[in-house]
């Protein structure tokens, strides 16, 4: 009888229906982060941005505006200017969002870790949900969208050109010769940090072709040569300079102790525990489910170790800017820091073994998975009514030629899909606001943030 109730669960757990009832979740859980990535309102920066690309509709005077006095980052500069310039393009641009992500992905697991998954199977959802929750300030850098254009696009590009370095043969077709090669330009030019990271790891590629003298070391010196120029043309923008002069200055010991307090605390999500303790877990876990053999030579091995040179490389690189540090800054050292663990994982491993807690993991994580972006979608369309709240009072002040407009605080708690800015910073949105509108906004007595979702969730069929 125990034998038989123990085959029945079995039966159960890899049932074939249960498994593809579960694929469907996963999509409607997919659907759902479309829904919170496009109910979520602008927020500062998108703001800023939207006016000034109206202020300056030519490009070539918005580019060199930005080169000059703001940032070097190319991405940065060429993507915000075509999203902000008309509500179609920020529609367009969100609505590929989420389908870009999943595909990001799975060409990175083909080309950077060398698994070649189907999209749609069990082991693909589990690395796909585990990154996905152990990647730090998805807010900010996925759901915002000044914030995606920063970080998830130099994330795609940086990919792709690491991908190369994987290839045995340079596909020479010259439409995806010339993709190529402008992915290696803007990997180089998007972000400092990434720059940095994929520096630090295609040099070494570089090195190790060169020493096994292959014809492939001179089919990647136009990529790497193109990726070395955009860095330097990123390094030496003049608006990087002026940047500086906007962070407080601070003498040497207070920035070596931040310095210190930053880097010791970046596996730890700057001290969120909570968060830092999912990731180890995770990374736990994963060995758990897919490692076969691990021999402790391989943390050593260079070609692993390589990831944490880049992921310590990234880090070092905001020192300068130490005054200015924030969770998002951890969001391309922690992903090099993960692809360490996952070349280890995936060293030996037999990626289609089949066996019962594999699948329980993957119940597991797709309720987990829906419950937050259920719960992100619900977050983010309260959070965009506010907005939108907001935002009709000021110009409703402004066509009435009134002095002063009073705006409440956001009372939305918000999800890890949403990100708002601390009532600080809103202070000083809405002073910048008040400036591009020519009317003084300012805050009424009402209490930030004390709408607890959860709660309204809790007693909706009272």
């Amino acid at each position: 009888m125990k034998d038989q109730n123990l085959k029945q669960i079995d039966n159960f757990i890899n049932n074939k229906f249960l498994i593809n009832f579960f694929y469907i979740f996963f999509l409607i859980s997919l659907f759902l982060i479309y829904l919170a990535v496009f109910y979520h309102p602008l927020v500062g920066d998108d703001y800023y941005y939207k006016e000034f690309v109206k202020t300056n509709s030519n490009f070539y005077d918005y580019f060199v505006e930005r080169y000059s006095n703001w940032t070097g980052r190319f991405s940065q500069i060429i993507f915000s200017f075509w999203v902000f310039s008309s509500d179609l393009n920020l529609l367009i641009f969100k609505a590929l969002l989420i389908p870009l992500i999943p595909i990001i992905f799975n060409f990175f697991l083909k080309k950077i870790i060398n698994l070649n998954l189907k999209l749609i199977s069990v082991e693909f959802i589990i690395l796909f949900i585990s990154l996905w929750f152990i990647l730090p300030a998805i807010n900010e850098t996925i759901f915002w969208i000044s914030g995606s254009i920063a970080y998830l696009i130099p994330i795609f590009f940086s990919l792709i050109y690491l991908g190369l370095f994987n290839e045995k043969k340079i596909n020479k077709n010259i439409l995806r010769y010339i993709f190529y090669l402008v992915s290696s330009f803007l990997a180089g030019s998007s972000h400092l940090q990434a720059f940095v990271g994929c520096f630090v790891l295609s040099t070494y590629f570089i090195y190790i072709n060169y020493k096994k003298e292959n014809g492939n070391f001179f089919n990647f010196i136009p990529f790497y040569t193109l990726f070395l120029f955009g860095g330097l043309i990123l390094i030496l923008a003049p608006g990087n300079f002026n940047r500086l002069d906007y962070v407080e200055d601070y003498n040497f010991v207070a920035t070596i102790y931040k310095s210190f307090l930053f880097i010791t605390s970046s596996i730890f999500y700057l001290g969120d525990i909570q968060s830092s303790t999912i990731y180890f877990l995770i990374i736990f876990l994963l060995f758990f489910l897919f490692s076969k053999k691990l021999s402790y030579k391989l943390f050593f091995n260079l070609s692993n170790s390589i990831w944490i040179v880049a992921f310590a490389s990234s880090l070092l690189v905001v020192i300068p800017a130490i005054n200015t540090v924030s969770t998002r800054l951890i969001f391309f050292p922690i992903l090099f820091l993960t692809i360490y663990f996952l070349k280890l994982i995936f060293y030996k491993s037999d990626i289609k073994q089949n066996f019962k807690i594999k699948n329980i993991v993957f119940y597991f994580l797709i309720i987990s998975f829906f419950l937050q972006s259920f719960l992100g979608a619900i977050s983010n369309y309260v959070y965009k009514k506010e907005n939108t709240l907001r935002m009709k009072k000021i110009e409703s002040a402004k066509e009435l030629s009134l002095d002063q407009v009073f705006v409440s605080h956001y009372t939305i708690i918000p999800s890890r899909y949403t990100y708002i800015q601390t009532p600080e910073h809103d202070q000083a949105f809405l002073e910048a606001m008040s400036k591009i509108h020519n009317i003084e906004i300012k805050f009424d007595k009402t209490l930030p943030r004390s709408k607890n979702i959860r709660k309204d969730i809790k007693y909706f069929f009272k």
